[in-house]
């Protein structure tokens, strides 16, 4: 009854109303498909979710594992190289004192072919080799043609005379840059430190020389028969004498020095050098064969190191080989 005043009152048809409830229907059943719908594509996420975060752990899980099979096969290769190094390492070092004992070999005959490459025989018996250095007379040094005392003397040397070597003989002698020679006993790598030590030292020496003069009781030896030869009147014969050369001494600065011992100036002629224990300064000698070709008298002016015994040492500026000769002395 109500149902047909509900008709009534709103004047709905049963076929609109029907027609309503069926889409009514229709959209419920729509939203309960939508529902399923929905909550089926949520099932799947969380899934899907889930699946992804498994996937994540064991990939991470797969890494890790790797990770630390590198990490052992890296310590194994470490170790497999240390055991290899250390089986090789008798091998490399004899291989390396094999190399160095070529390399010495090689050395030493490189060495050996140059050294006898520029050694050179200049006299019988003698051999010189190449050896380049400046050094200086440590004394009165006597300059000789050749390596040796009998080889005629070209001059004497000054003390702290520069001297450029070019050869070292075999025995002991060095060769300078003009071709003579002189003995390298009596040389000195360093330079004199300067002139006024020279001096000193040249003072000193004939200081020393004098007061050995003036101490000897016999300055001169006995005289002896005097030979048949020329006017020797009034003079007194001392015997036989060794008869050297010197000329004007280089000094370190490229200069001559011809300053004798006493203060005088050398003059050819007139100078020369002796012993002054055998000569004192002053005392004037005959020589009747005058090597120079002059009158043969000779006031003793110089002395030195070299200069000993029975010996006279003519200044010069010419050159002469070593000879002997009587001498007198002119009272």
């Amino acid at each position: 009854m109500k149902f047909i005043d509900l008709t009534t009152k709103y004047a709905i048809s049963k076929e609109r109303l029907r027609s309503i409830l069926a889409v009514a229907g229709i959209i419920a059943v729509c939203a309960i498909v939508v529902l399923c719908i929905r909550s089926m594509l949520n099932a799947q996420t969380e899934n899907e979710l889930d699946r992804r975060n498994e996937e994540a752990v064991s990939l991470q899980e797969e890494a890790e594992a790797a990770s630390s099979a590198t990490s052992e096969e890296s310590s194994a290769t470490s170790m497999s190289e240390t055991i290899e190094e250390t089986l090789l390492a008798p091998s490399l070092a004899s291989d390396t004192e094999t190399s160095a004992e070529s390399s010495l070999t090689e050395s030493e005959t490189t060495t050996t072919t140059t050294a006898e490459t520029t050694r050179e025989t200049v006299f019988e018996g003698i051999y010189e080799d190449e050896y380049y250095l400046t050094v200086y007379a440590s004394q009165s040094l006597n300059l000789r043609v050749g390596p040796g005392t009998d080889f005629d003397l070209v001059r004497t040397l000054d003390y702290g005379d520069q001297i450029d070597v070019i050869a070292l003989t075999s025995n002991g002698w060095y060769k300078t840059y003009n071709g003579n020679y002189v003995d390298s006993t009596y040389t000195q790598t360093e330079p004199i430190a300067t002139a006024a030590a020279t001096t000193a030292a040249t003072t000193a020496a004939t200081t020393a020389q004098q007061t050995t003069a003036a101490a000897t009781t016999t300055a001169y030896q006995a005289p002896q028969e005097e030979p048949s030869s020329g006017d020797t009147s009034g003079m007194t014969y001392y015997g036989s004498c060794t008869i050297t050369f010197y000329g004007p001494q280089p000094l370190s600065d490229g200069s001559y020095s011809t300053t004798t011992a006493t203060g005088t100036t050398c003059s050819e002629g007139r100078t020369c050098a002796t012993d002054w224990g055998v000569f004192p300064s002053g005392t004037v000698i005959y020589i009747p064969d005058d090597p120079l070709g002059g009158d043969g008298y000779y006031t003793v002016e110089d002395t030195g190191p070299g200069v000993s015994g029975a010996h006279v040492d003519i200044f010069t500026n010419g050159s002469y080989s070593t000879t002997s000769r009587d001498v007198y002395i002119v009272n």
